[in-house]
């Protein structure tokens, strides 16, 4: 039998696989990092940055969808909009990344910027925004729990 499991308590370990699942990597700078393992292995994770007390950078990588994946993002979403007490959370996709902007618009990311040619292979980058009303899981759970607010990430 599958054995799964929520990672809170290894950012380094999660930030890390993020990383790696990504095309040119990342470095992440003030950051919390959580995820979804099967088995031992990761195969979900998220990373906020940049937390400036109104909004955070966010990064999602999944490799194997799973059930686990979208527990993962009601929980993701409670830590931003109630723990850290953000207004909005800001991705980057690169446009011709078709599967990972799919995967964000059915979170509830809109675009809100394109900067032109400034991916990785000259394509154009799109700036998406979550607002906590726009995240179509979770139906506002951050809302049906006692307010925690905390001023720095863990």
């Amino acid at each position: 039998m599958a054995e799964s499991r929520l990672v809170f308590d290894d950012k380094t370990r999660v930030g890390d696989w993020v990383a790696g699942q990504m095309q040119d990597g990342a470095v992440w700078h003030d950051y919390y990092a959580m995820g979804a393992e099967l088995n031992g292995d990761l195969v979900s994770g998220i990373v906020f940055e940049n937390y400036n007390g109104h909004n955070a950078n966010v990064h999602i990588a999944v490799s194997k969808p799973t059930k686990l994946f979208l527990d993962l993002l009601d929980h993701a979403f409670v830590y931003a909009f109630q723990t850290m007490g953000v207004q909005r959370l800001t991705g980057l996709v690169e446009a011709d990344n078709q599967k990972a902007l799919q995967l964000d618009i059915n979170i509830g990311f809109q675009i809100e910027a394109v900067m032109k040619s400034a991916g990785s292979s000259g394509q154009d980058v799109l700036l998406l925004v979550l607002w906590p009303e726009n995240y179509r899981r979770g139906n506002r759970l951050w809302e049906k729990t006692q307010s925690q607010r905390q001023t720095m990430l863990h």
